[in-house]
């Protein structure tokens, strides 16, 4: 029995469809629009329900978070707990998620 060689017949690679979303995300530059999602739903839980009322916008660019608050002491003691709030954020979304903060 011979043998004949399939060369028009690419060659199937099964992929795990989480590796395939991840490979579109990054393709696609999406991924860190994704993480500011999820960052803002876990907002209150990071820094309770009364913070997050008064939080006016909240994004990332890179691994800076940018927030704003409607109140300037609530802002001004938000600047003091900055590391705390870097902290509780790594903690809650993954390991060097966040490095630095701006607060206005």
């Amino acid at each position: 029995m011979i043998e004949m060689e399939n060369r028009d017949v690419p060659e199937r690679k099964e992929k795990n469809i989480a590796d395939v979303i991840q490979r579109v995300y990054n393709k696609y530059r999406i991924t860190q629009k994704i993480d500011e999602i999820e960052l803002v739903k876990v907002w209150a839980d990071i820094v309770g329900e009364l913070i997050a009322r008064h939080t006016c916008s909240i994004s990332m660019k890179g691994k800076t978070l940018y927030v704003t608050f409607d109140q300037a002491p609530l802002k001004n003691e938000m600047f003091l707990q900055k590391e705390l709030i870097i902290k509780a954020v790594n903690e809650k979304m993954g390991e060097g998620f966040l490095k630095k903060i701006f607060i206005a």
